[in-house]
């Protein structure tokens, strides 16, 4: 009797433990855009299989951080995730960016049509090129520009220098393999909005443009929120484990968005 007790116990602790994490997650709710307080905000991104860049709402990262803040004499806010919790995330997903190259990654949206007038990033990714027998690293300066406001899409994978890619196309009239993404309006009881667009890969081996698959996110306010006017929220990169390959690499996340 005594061990049933204790294992009757246990379930209870841990269905209070269950309760209190439910109780954790609700508090992240929805941004709402139609708030132009500056602000600390919260972002998830999406993480699609590499093999199908254009699945939607498969599995989240953890939460990161943004900052939320209006623009002066437009009817539009700005939203920046800063540079050390951009290189962050895209560790996380097999990438190796080279530290403190990166710009913020800059959202601007349109609180009254719930629109992504542009989401935008630049900055540098170590690669290994493979040239037959031969392989070489280099410094890949990238651009990645996303919206919801035109199409994008993606043809299938192909291999350009020992990596496979899917270049990235407008629509049939650019190739007729060409998978569509349908753009996604924020949607405000979610938080969820998906913004399509390219990704441009420079260096002296090659100059490639494939689908970015980083504008699928949710959007959400941060429970210890405190609204103020900072306007500075990037800093210096930690030097977090890296793994390698932006565009295929040997790390894989888990369902965290974590490299395992």
């Amino acid at each position: 009797m005594r061990g049933r007790e204790k294992k009757l116990d246990w379930r209870r602790l841990l269905g209070v433990a269950l309760a209190s994490l439910l109780v954790t997650a609700a508090r992240a709710e929805p941004l709402d855009l139609s708030d132009p307080t500056p602000r600390w905000i919260e972002v998830r991104f999406e993480i699609s299989p590499e093999d199908a860049p254009g699945r939607l709402d498969h599995a989240w990262s953890p939460a990161r951080r943004a900052f939320l803040e209006p623009i002066v004499g437009q009817r539009a806010i700005r939203i920046r995730i800063p540079r050390e919790e951009l290189e962050r995330q895209l560790r996380s997903n097999g990438t190796d960016p080279v530290d403190g190259s990166f710009s913020e990654f800059v959202w601007t949206l349109d609180p009254a049509t719930g629109h992504v007038l542009a989401a935008e990033l630049s900055g540098r990714v170590r690669e290994v090129f493979s040239l037959g027998f031969l392989r070489s690293a280099a410094e890949i300066e990238i651009r990645v520009e996303m919206t919801t406001r035109a199409v994008a899409g993606y043809r299938p994978v192909h291999q350009i220098l020992g990596q496979p890619l899917h270049a990235f196309c407008a629509g049939p009239e650019q190739a007729r393999d060409c998978t569509l993404v349908q753009p996604s309006l924020y949607d405000p009881h979610r938080g969820y909005v998906n913004a399509v667009g390219s990704l441009r890969a420079v260096s002296a081996l090659a100059h490639i443009q494939t689908f970015s698959p980083l504008g699928e996110v949710v959007f959400s306010e941060s429970a210890d929120n405190e609204k103020h006017g900072e306007s500075r929220v990037s800093g210096a990169s930690p030097h977090d484990a890296v793994c390698s390959g932006p565009f295929g690499g040997s790390c894989r996340p888990d369902l965290r968005g974590e490299s395992s």
